[in-house]
């Protein structure tokens, strides 16, 4: 009998230990589930239920850099077009004849041999009245010096230019004073200038009084032909003398006849000028 209870009391008590486990077991399966706080968060469910990285929607936002203007393409400044260079201006120290000066700047001194006219040379007839117009003219006024000869010198080394004063053509002022004419032009072989025709017709208006000698050197009568000293004389019907290089008509007593090389002979002035040539004014 002992034997026999012991066996069932074993029985009965593994039975209830069995049970205990089993009761145990369930009761830890209807608990709910306890999570470290280091897990909450760790996934998170969105509202449509797709799951999403809790570290990412728990993050702060990011800034979200400003967007930045439009470039703005600055045009370039236009090249604004230099001033022009005022003319330089000269200082007369000498007025050596009617159309020839010498002007300084800065220490340097040229000789200027004005373009287009002609005026008497020294000890020849109207030398100091040309000499005196030029003086009044310039009057002590700084001069301008503009070019326009087809060369910028001489032979004699003098620029070749047109002179300003204030706004005088000065070369045109001497021409229609009277002291003057127009010469070293297409006429007679040195070239055109571009005031070449306003200066031509300017001479043919100026009076002749610029080569009136206060005491005129007579002109003494000739009987015989060739005139006396006449190194290239014309027939003696015709004793007009015509120079093409300078278009102009030298008569007999006039003071360049003697020496004038004639390219054409004529019987009267009339016939010079109707053939283009200009008469002498001395």
């Amino acid at each position: 009998m002992s034997g026999s209870r012991r066996s069932r009391g074993a029985r009965r008590g593994l039975a209830i230990a069995i049970t205990g486990v089993a009761v145990g077991v369930l009761s830890q399966c209807a608990q709910p589930t306890l999570l470290a706080p280091s897990d909450l968060g760790s996934t998170t469910t969105t509202p449509a239920g797709a799951p999403t990285s809790a570290s990412t929607s728990a993050s702060p936002a990011q800034p979200v850099p400003a967007a930045k203007p439009p470039a703005t393409r600055t045009a370039a400044p236009k090249p604004t077009a230099s001033a022009k260079p005022a003319p330089t201006r000269w200082e007369v120290t000498w007025v050596v004849d009617g159309d020839t000066i010498h002007v300084s700047r800065g220490g340097d001194v040229v000789k200027v041999r004005l373009i287009g006219i002609d005026t008497p040379e020294r000890d020849e007839c109207g030398y100091q009245g040309a000499r005196d117009s030029l003086r009044r003219i310039i009057a002590g006024r700084a001069v301008t010096l503009e070019k326009g000869a087809r060369t910028s010198q001489d032979q004699y080394g003098r620029l070749l230019r047109y002179v300003r004063a204030g706004g005088t053509d000065v070369g045109l002022a001497q021409i229609k004073s009277g002291f003057a004419v127009a010469r070293f032009d297409s006429r007679d072989g040195y070239g055109s200038h571009p005031r070449e025709d306003a200066y031509i017709a300017a001479d043919r208006q100026s009076a002749d009084r610029g080569w009136a000698c206060a005491e005129p050197a007579p002109v003494k009568p000739q009987t015989g032909w060739p005139l006396p000293g006449d190194e290239h004389p014309c027939p003696q019907g015709r004793p007009i003398k015509g120079n093409e290089s300078s278009m102009i008509a030298h008569s007999p007593g006039q003071q360049s006849y003697l020496v004038t090389n004639p390219e054409q002979c004529f019987a009267t002035l009339s016939d010079a000028v109707a053939a283009g040539y200009r008469p002498a004014k001395r």
